[in-house]
Order: C-alpha cells, then structure tokens, then sequence
C-alpha cells in the first residue's frame, strides 16, 4: 500500500485510481506530440498520417468514407479495453501520482509556445487589431497563392513538428537573423525583443562610458558594475535536480530577465569599442577573483548574521529557492510539489582607463548576462 493513503482522502484516492488509465492513454498521446518518446518514428508515422489526411481528404471521404467510420470506432474500442486492462492492474497511489506528475510536465511542454510569452491584455489587443489590419493580405494569399489545403499542410506541420529536435534548431537559427524578428514583429504586432537584456545592457555600458569619461576630468574613481547570473535545474522523476530543462522554458543559465546566458566559466567581460561609445583607452577587468554564490539568493534566505553572505565554493544544495513546476510559489524548502529552482550568482567588474588606478568604488551596478 502506499504511504500517501494514511493523508489522502478516500474519495480522492478512489478518484485519482479511476483516472489512473485515462492518465496513461493522456501520456502516451503526449509523449507522441512533443517528440519526448525514445522512438520518434510514432511522431514521424503521425506527420505522415496528417499530410496524407489533408493530400487525399476528397478521396478517401468519397470511397472508403464509411471504412473510415468504422476505424474511428475500433479504435475507441481498442483504446478502452486497453484502459479497462490497466484499470484492473490495481495501481498503488504513488504510480498514480508519478504518471500524473509525469502527463502535467508535457503538458506545460506541449502549451509553452503560448505560456512562456506571458501576454498581456494589451499584447491579445494589438495581435488582434494586427490580425484584421492583415485580413485583406490572408484573402489575396489564400485567393492566389496558397490554396485551403496547402495552408493546412504548413500550419498543420508545423504545429506538430514544433517540438521535434530539427523543428527547434531550425527556430533557432533562424531567429538569429534580424530580418526573420523584423517581420515577426509586423505579423503579430509582438515585440518578442522587448526585454532582451543587450539594448539594456549596451545602455548600461554606455553610461558606464560617460561616467568614466567624466571622472577623467573630476578625478573620480571608476565605474563598478555587478554581474548577475542564476543557475537554473529541474528535477526529474526518477533522475532528481540536473540542468535539462524543458525546451522551451528557461535555459540552464540566465540573466535576471530569464534571457539566455552562458556559465560562469564561460562568461566573459564585454570588449569596449567605438560601436560602444567607449574610446580604446577603457577597458574591462575583474574586481572578484571568482564567481560567489549569494547564499541570500538576493534577500530570499536568511542567514546568521556570523555567516559570509557569498561564498566561491558552495556545496550543491546551498542558496536554492524551489519553485512548482512553472516556476512559481517560490519557497525556501525542497518539498514534494517543488519542481524547479535557481541560486544567483554574482561577480563584480569595472571600467577603467588604461592606466587608472587600482583603487574603485561603487557608482553603480547592474544586472546582465
């Protein structure tokens, strides 16, 4: 029996073991979806079957229509026998419970195209009033160019493919070019750019530029800024906290703005050029010798007040706020319902004139990646 049954009400259990096959068929179906099962060629075979669907919808309607009827029924009855076999397998509630973890995780994958955009009111707004200002461009196109069915087949595949490996690093490259962003932007009226951290960054570097340009003439010490990085992991069922996340949430290593960012190992310091505004005179250097964990995680642990609040050398479960699995209801403690969590990591540096002193104090500080 399961140890869950003594603080889980019999109702909820009865209900929860009922749902138990329904749960499985749910996650075989999502495993095919999202390109997640070990053998891929059920999600090439359901590719195929889709353009072969929309290829020969008039054809197969008008002959083997009825046919097509009877399959649609004997796979219902094939899928509910296999749910009434599972259902007298008398699962304990921990499987239960595994499976469903395991169905809401590709659940979240197979939504995030639209969750992790986190639009606004304002943001359906203007992707609507987009979307009727280009009406009389999607009737001239469906008019003369793409037809219904060849429309279906690119929506229709991409839309299934959008998980695959070769779907994403497609996306991916794809998206570095800013012609592709550009008319993204004007298709959807979506400024998917709009907390990149370089425009801040480069903003950041500039006034930093201007400030130890003026302290030339003043005889102010140099600008120091603080670099911030959070070291992001999720747990897995049955493999526990590693840095593989889901394709489409955050990325193992980020800035404060969830955007993209290497390790600490691999960050380096900007080069000052003419492109940014900093004349060759200038240049970046390590105020740190290393990387420190902030053991606060920025205000959001506490420590004895005889404790260092960073350290070069954490242990692996130091400085972590757990999170659910959408990376909310954050909290200090690794419980049964926490998912994900993150640790900040911090690392000062400054600009100076080639030459300057070696003395620095802070005049400011900012958060990039």
């Amino acid at each position: 029996s399961s140890p869950l049954l003594a603080s889980t009400p019999p109702t909820v259990s009865r209900a929860l073991i009922k749902a138990y096959p329904y749960l499985l068929f749910a996650n075989r179906l999502l495993l095919v979806v999202t390109w997640t099962n070990e053998d891929i060629w059920l999600s090439i075979l359901m590719v195929l079957a889709y353009n072969a669907l929309v290829v020969y919808y008039e054809p197969l309607v008008t002959y083997v229509g009825h046919l097509l009827l009877v399959g649609i029924v004997a796979l219902y009855t094939v899928a509910y026998r296999q749910v009434t076999l599972q259902a007298q397998q008398r699962p304990t509630l921990d499987d239960v419970i595994f499976v469903l973890n395991t169905v809401t995780v590709r659940a979240d994958m197979l939504l995030s195209p639209i969750t992790s955009l986190s639009l606004t009111l304002e943001d359906l707004k203007r992707l609507l009033f987009t979307t009727i200002f280009l009406t009389p461009m999607y009737i001239v196109l469906t008019f003369f160019f793409v037809n219904p069915q060849m429309l279906l087949l690119l929506s229709g595949n991409f839309v299934l493919t959008y998980h695959s490996h070769f779907s994403r690093v497609g996306r991916k490259i794809a998206w570095k070019s800013r012609t592709v962003r550009v008319l993204c932007f004007y298709l959807t009226g979506l400024n998917f750019n709009a907390h990149n951290p370089h425009h801040r960054a480069s903003q950041l570097f500039a006034s930093a530029v201007a400030k130890v340009t003026k302290s030339e003439s003043t005889g102010a010490k140099p600008v120091r800024f603080t670099y911030v990085l959070y070291e992001n992991q999720r747990r897995w069922l049955g493999i526990g906290w590693t840095s593989n996340l889901l394709s489409y949430e955050r990325t193992a290593w980020t800035d404060e703005f969830l955007n993209e960012s290497v390790a600490t190992d691999e960050f380096q310091l900007p080069e000052t050029n003419a492109s940014a505004r900093a004349p060759d005179t200038m240049y970046w250097r390590w105020v740190d010798k290393t990387w420190r964990l902030d053991l606060t995680n920025d205000g959001g642990l506490q420590l004895p007040r005889s404790r260092s609040k960073t350290t070069p050398d954490p242990g692996p479960d130091e400085g972590w706020i757990f999170s659910d699995n959408t990376w909310k209801k954050p909290g200090t403690e690794d419980s049964f319902g926490k998912y994900t969590r993150r640790r900040r990591w911090i690392r000062t540096a400054e600009l100076v004139p080639i030459g300057g002193s070696a003395t620095t104090v802070v005049t400011g500080a900012a958060d990039t990646s």
